[in-house]
């Protein structure tokens, strides 16, 4: 945590990497978001020398621009401009991630959670993504509820 806090950049991004691969494009939230789970993907790297054919880049955005992840991160670190011109504030969202790791709770993910995008939201029963609002009546296990909404947990 100390050396994302000093220096919040990756020396390999596999968040572009798949960006480049044709698998999505990037969101609001500054995540990669695919067809069949939205920003809700986590992303490994094979280096190879091997001669494989490429996809072309995915075109279409595939964020809807609603917002959601902007008005829902507890730090501030996300802007209503389009990627690249409006980047994540960095240093913000690691200090916040920094302090929820003192306090032994797993990394934020709001702006994931609340994202609508995706086709898992249907197979899970989660288009409305309003359920993580809050306000929101909870459901019966509205302990669980309030602290995935506290802890950002997905």
């Amino acid at each position: 945590m100390r050396v994302l806090l000093k220096h919040p950049v990756a020396f390999f991004s596999h968040r572009h990497a798949a960006f480049l691969a044709g698998l999505g494009n990037f969101g609001v939230n500054n995540m990669v978001l695919t067809p069949a789970f939205g920003p809700r993907v986590r992303f490994g790297t094979v280096l190879t020398a091997a001669d494989l054919p490429g996809d072309p880049l995915r075109e279409a955005p595939l964020c809807i621009r609603c917002m959601r992840c902007v008005e829902r991160c507890p730090s501030r670190a996300l802007t209503e401009g389009e990627y690249p011109s409006k980047l994540t504030d960095k240093p913000a969202c690691a200090t916040y991630s920094a302090h929820l790791n003192e306090r032994y709770v797993s990394p934020c993910g709001i702006c994931i959670k609340v994202c609508p995008v995706g086709e898992d939201r249907k197979h899970y029963g989660r288009e409305d993504p309003s359920v993580y609002e809050p306000g929101r009546e909870p459901p019966p296990l509205d302990q669980a509820w309030n602290h995935v909404r506290r802890h950002g947990g997905l």
